[in-house]
């Protein structure tokens, strides 16, 4: 059983009160936060939950509850803290995104040049066989594409292995580069491009355009991740109904281990990866690994990147052009979800980042510019009632409507 305490890391109502340009007394949002984020964990909704704020680049709130390991008996128990390691899920497309931009502003790579040459064969839409297709197409998911049964691919197999007719959505929305819909393999073709353009594997690429220069211990599929982090990394959970807590990814062999956690088949050696040849290899599209003052860090980054934020497309109600998923997606820039102000989580105030959902972990990221403040969450499993769709917002779950709520009144006191 849990027993009712914090796990802090050294943050107080007072610091909150030494950062924060607030007239009001810090202690009340402060406490109530807290509050939220103990009572989501104590009802064993999820196995632990975590909230960051940061404002003015300074972290000004960090709450951590629950289990990073041993929730299912699979492990000793460790402690969930806001620095440990998780697979933070479609997060880590703005890490993707972010190298993309990194590159191109260095003129390494032309986010608008036609890509579809550089696959054998060629990436071709069916429907629209004379339209390029671009990086930023896919980074923005404007490709045409939708994702197909399986959209991954293990060592020593190919991109192109994977391309099937399912992996192009209907023409109703028009050509590349104006309907979206939501396609994670596009950014496994993404990795495939950022690959063949430098020449360098996708791990260490975004490692060395992205993570090292913000500071972070943080890596794709583990990789360049300090063995003594991994080990205290974050073990994702789901639990149907009433049974108990069951492992979904990173388990004890994963973060036991010490090379990359990639999927390859027999007589298969990642020394051997050619670059270019399976861009989901490294899984661009949700398998970076980091923590939540990591991916608080990553979402100022890519918002104060102008591509980042700046948005290509929105959703049009009266002439739909493309799949909101009934709300969850309205505004989408290349490489991060924008939530307009008028639309937002939390009312008002407009944010640019990437939400996260797969192994029974939510999780988001995002900068509110007006404020200059970032928000990171996540819970690192689900229960079968707190994967239940919330009625506050299309992109709320019950297991995160504390968290979004623990933020919006943080940010209230801004």
């Amino acid at each position: 059983m849990f027993t009712r305490r914090s796990v802090f890391t050294g943050f107080s109502a007072f610091a909150l009160s030494a950062c924060a340009n607030t007239a009001g007394p810090w202690h009340i949002p402060f406490a109530s936060a807290r509050r939220r984020i103990e009572d989501l964990v104590y009802s064993a909704m999820v196995p632990a939950a975590g909230l960051v704020i940061r404002h003015r680049g300074e972290v000004i709130f960090a709450e951590a509850q629950g289990l990073a390991q041993g929730a299912a008996g699979e492990a000793d128990r460790v402690s969930f803290t806001p620095e440990t390691p998780m697979r933070v899920a479609s997060v880590s497309k703005m890490a993707a995104a972010l190298a993309a931009h990194r590159l191109a502003a260095r003129g390494a790579l032309d986010l608008d040049a036609d890509i579809r040459g550089q696959f054998n064969p060629a990436l071709v839409n069916p429907y629209f066989p004379d339209t390029p297709i671009t990086l930023a197409h896919l980074l923005s998911h404007t490709g045409g594409l939708e994702d197909p049964e399986v959209y991954w691919q293990a060592l020593p197999g190919r991109t192109e292995d994977l391309f099937t007719s399912s992996m192009w959505r209907t023409p109703d929305w028009g050509p590349p580069g104006k309907g979206f819909r939501y396609a994670n393999f596009g950014y496994g073709l993404a990795g495939a491009i950022l690959e063949k353009q430098t020449g360098e594997r996708f791990d260490r690429l975004v490692a060395c355009e992205v993570l090292a220069p913000l500071g972070l211990d943080t890596g794709f599929n583990w990789s360049g991740v300090s063995l003594e982090r991994r080990r205290k990394g974050a073990t994702l959970y789901a639990r149907e109904d009433e049974g108990r807590w069951e492992v979904q990814t990173d388990g004890p062999d994963h973060l036991a281990g010490t090379m990359p956690a990639v999927l390859t088949r027999e007589r298969a050696w990642l020394e051997d990866y050619v670059p270019g040849t399976n861009g989901t290899l490294f899984s661009p599209q949700g398998g970076l690994r980091a923590s939540l003052l990591d991916i608080a860090a990553l979402a100022r980054a890519a918002a104060k990147t102008p591509g980042m934020a700046t948005p290509v497309w929105r959703f049009d109600p009266a002439r739909p052009n493309g799949d909101d998923e009934q709300g969850y997606f309205e505004t989408f820039s290349i490489g991060a979800q924008i939530h307009e102000a008028n639309a937002s989580p939390i009312p008002g105030v407009a944010l640019i980042g990437h939400h996260g959902e797969a192994y029974g972990l939510y999780s988001g990221a995002f900068h509110a510019p007006a404020l200059d403040t970032e928000i990171a969450f996540a819970v690192t499993g689900t229960s079968t009632s707190g994967r239940a769709r919330s009625s506050d917002h299309p992109v709320m779950v019950r297991a995160t409507e504390p968290l979004w709520a623990a933020a919006a009144t943080l940010l209230a006191g801004l």
